[in-house]
């Protein structure tokens, strides 16, 4: 891995990635600006509770594929499990600071599972049969990604130090670490909400401070 490689795959991926899917699809169906509702920021959740089902399929399908499709080319292109973890990375700090929108996006949710996806395919159905089991049962998209992004980490941890991945178990975990960290640092305000009981549920409507 040269340096110039990493540079280039870290830019690209990062470009991808703040592609601001959720920012303009307000844009296109209502002229708005979804950073001026709900939540304040452009990911799938704020999209569902202030345009709807459709249009966050739409988002959440998008928003993964930004930090699926940079993470597998980038294998493919140089076959290097580091490359392929830096652009995941740098795919999701495009999502949550894209350089289109002054840097204000999400909070990576969804781009963290298309990079799983990526890394780690089997890794990637689980994390979505847990994140969907947690979304009907309790109705909270917050607790859905604070249980699945770091447990998605903490597996890939556990195949490490127990040898059962393959020999770059132990790279992935550097992206796990980072996406656990970004989701529980940008769901505190969630976390303080759910304490307090007042964490909004999937199905509320948008409002100033909801998920």
């Amino acid at each position: 891995m040269s340096l110039l490689e990493l540079a280039a795959v870290v830019a690209a991926s990062y470009l991808i990635g703040a592609i601001p899917v959720g920012y303009l699809t307000g844009k296109l169906m209502r002229g708005i600006d979804i950073r001026d509702h709900g939540s304040g920021v452009i990911g799938a959740t704020n999209v569902l509770r202030v345009l709807g089902r459709g249009p966050f399929l739409v988002v959440m399908v998008l928003d993964a594929a930004k930090g699926y499709i940079p993470t597998l080319v980038t294998w493919y292109i140089f076959g290097t499990h580091d490359l392929q973890v830096a652009a995941g990375i740098a795919a999701v700090l495009g999502h949550d600071f894209p350089v289109y929108i002054r840097f204000r996006g999400g909070r990576g949710v969804a781009t963290s599972f298309g990079v799983y996806a990526a890394l780690a395919l089997p890794l990637f159905v689980g994390m979505f049969a847990l994140g969907l089991f947690i979304v009907l049962a309790l109705r909270y998209m917050s607790v859905m990604s604070m249980a699945t992004v770091p447990g998605g980490a903490v597996v890939l941890l556990v195949l490490a130090l127990t040898s059962a991945g393959d020999d770059f178990t132990y790279t992935k975990t550097i992206f796990g670490a980072f996406a656990t960290f970004f989701v529980v640092v940008t769901h505190i305000p969630n976390i303080r909400r759910l304490i307090r009981g007042t964490e909004p549920k999937i199905d509320a409507k948008a409002r100033a401070g909801s998920t």
